[in-house]
């Protein structure tokens, strides 16, 4: 059995320093905006790239791309989620995210929903638990209230503000 470190036949070796490089800038980045016991406010800016939504009924079965969502529907979106914002990012993904929501109300210009979210940075995370949010037709901000947190972010309050680019967005994170 060979060792993790000795290259398969016909593999060439990398560096090890361009395998420990990004993980080092990471682990550098993450350091700099942890937030310490002093319980200071820390803000972070991301650029967050949709890669998955689906809307669904209540039973599962998935509503066509011009139907429009009904009280009970589910929204699920997953996103890649680069440092910066949609004019000047980085070009690796940092961080991830995922918002279920669940149709409680429509209002003359968008809907209510009652929704679950969570941000992966590093090896902790951000949670919007059970969170009540109303999405706009227009390009309004949307505020999800941050209300828990594991690893670093244990016990983390603050606030996710997002700006819709498109089907991607532009958030700032306010976090404590």
């Amino acid at each position: 059995m060979r060792d993790r470190f000795t290259p398969r036949a016909g593999k060439s070796p990398r560096n090890r320093r361009q395998r420990i490089a990004p993980l080092a800038g990471a682990l550098f980045a993450l350091a700099v905006v942890v937030p310490t016991a002093s319980a200071r406010t820390v803000t972070l800016h991301y650029f967050s790239k949709q890669t998955s939504s689906t809307v669904v009924t209540p039973q599962g079965k998935p509503l066509g791309p011009s139907s429009a969502p009904a009280v009970g529907d589910i929204n699920d979106n997953t996103d890649l989620d680069y440092v910066g914002n949609h004019k000047h990012h980085a070009k690796q993904s940092t961080a991830s995210d995922h918002l279920r929501c669940t149709i409680t109300g429509s209002t003359g210009s968008g809907a209510t929903a009652t929704c679950d979210a969570q941000i992966a940075i590093g090896g902790s995370m951000l949670l919007a638990n059970h969170v009540e949010l109303t999405f706009s037709d227009s390009s309004a901000l949307v505020v999800v209230p941050i209300n828990g947190g594991t690893g670093i972010y244990r016990h983390a309050h603050g606030r996710v503000i997002s700006t819709s680019v498109g089907s991607n967005s532009d958030f700032t994170i306010n976090v404590t």
